[in-house]
């Protein structure tokens, strides 16, 4: 990657991660990729998403979208981790 492709958000992350907050840029990161791929609908009926350490937990308002996305988790889980270019997301827990 050249300098002229870097964005402002490659800066603000290198600079969490100096600071140690390393963590709080890969939650940003991980919460970004998961309103991009689930969709509008479906973020609109997420209660709330929370990742640490690998394991992104996901709250639901309805049961039907909690048993949908339980039978989707490993499909989902793949395509946020090629979305985040790394196997950052380990596990996904549904709530």
């Amino acid at each position: 990657m050249n300098w002229e492709d870097r964005t402002a958000d490659y800066y603000i992350q290198r600079m969490l991660r100096q600071w140690n907050f390393g963590d709080l840029a890969t939650e940003m990161q991980v919460e970004r990729a998961y309103r991009k791929l689930a969709g509008d609908l479906i973020v609109r009926f997420t209660q709330s998403v929370k990742f640490k350490k690998g394991t992104l937990r996901l709250k639901y308002l309805t049961a039907a979208l909690r048993h949908e996305m339980t039978l989707r988790r490993e499909s989902f889980r793949q395509k946020m981790n090629e979305e985040l270019g790394a196997d950052v997301v380990k596990k996904i827990v549904i709530l």
